[in-house]
């Protein structure tokens, strides 16, 4: 028995120890949730989306007291330092899960981010990345030290969450398409288009080639077109490659319809397919091999005969779309 009321003891003591340093740990200090990034031709403007101390809860969930600091600097670190400088406690980056890319802002923004959150350990290389068409002026000018501003950003930036790409994808896929956020009436707003990026590329896509890019990718959750008067909406993507015998590829996307979806027509079906078809032939002529057809083609015939988008055409292929 005795025994048995010492480990019960130290059980009670450890418990209360780990919960005073997760309290020490993160109420004490002000909680990060979203990174603003905006360079410009002479430095840097970082922002910050924090909780307050006194309402912030250690879960990546909670949305209460969230505030916004920025500062600008002359270089990326100087300017995080700056933001830094300006909230009420230390700041702590672990539920620092959104990086948001300001105009002006592209693939380089990224890396240097990237570069400094290793060597800093000021951020997180696995934060979802979204890009948005206003500043972080702009921000400040309508948001003084809160808000439901503020709230509904952080929330917009978690309904993108399936679209987002990671920052880490950018140095080992060398390329993304970000979700792109604006502010209304209402606050923020997700659009259907896309900023794509690359170290050689930076465009802003349209809402089909979007859509259809995170359609054969599988990011997000539904996916809209407009092929008649009515969006069909499609979810839960299953894509297939086949090699022929003739050397071609045959792409097969077998879905659901979402909710509020026009009833899918062979019509629409083929269009959509011919959409998909095409965006998988420009990606390759811009050098990447989206659907990995390259490496496909050296499994079924050998290393050799493996594709290159820098060496070789684009292989004949035929997407087709099916429901279910």
């Amino acid at each position: 028995m005795p025994n048995r009321a010492l480990r019960c003891l130290a059980a009670v003591l450890l418990g209360v120890f780990c919960l005073a340093f997760a309290r020490s740990d993160t109420a004490a200090k002000s909680m990060v949730r979203a990174l603003l990034l905006e360079p410009g031709p002479s430095g840097w403007t970082v922002g910050l989306l924090y909780q307050a101390p006194e309402g912030s809860a250690d879960s990546a969930e909670a949305s209460d007291g969230i505030r916004f600091a920025a500062a600008q600097g002359s270089s990326l670190e100087r300017a995080m330092q700056n933001a830094e400088s300006a909230l009420p406690l230390d700041p702590n980056y672990r539920l620092c899960d959104h990086l948001l890319l300001m105009p002006g802002g592209g693939w380089d923004a990224l890396r240097s981010y990237e570069a400094l959150v290793l060597e800093r350990r000021c951020g997180r290389t696995s934060a979802l990345v979204a890009a948005c068409t206003f500043t972080c002026a702009q921000l400040s000018e309508e948001t003084e030290e809160g808000g439901s501003l503020l709230t509904g950003l952080l929330q917009t930036l978690k309904q993108a969450r399936k679209a987002s790409p990671r920052l880490y994808e950018a140095g080992s896929q060398g390329a993304l398409l970000l979700p792109v956020l604006d502010l209304g009436e209402g606050g923020a707003v997700l659009l259907p288009e896309g900023l794509f990026l690359s170290e050689r590329e930076q465009a802003l896509w349209e809402a089909e080639p979007t859509a259809a890019y995170r359609l054969l990718t599988g990011r997000g959750e539904s996916f809209a077109f407009w092929l008649g008067e009515r969006p069909l909406i499609l979810r839960r993507p299953l894509l297939s490659v086949e090699r022929t015998e003739e050397g071609s590829f045959a792409v097969r996307l077998d879905c659901q319809t979402g909710p509020g979806s026009a009833a899918p027509t062979q019509e629409m079906l083929d269009r959509l397919g011919s959409v998909c078809s095409r965006l998988l032939t420009e990606r390759w002529a811009a050098g990447q091999d989206l659907l990995g057809l390259g490496a496909r083609q050296a499994l079924a015939l050998g290393p050799g005969a493996a594709l290159d988008p820098a060496k070789n055409a684009c292989p004949q292929l035929r997407t087709s779309v099916k429901v279910y």
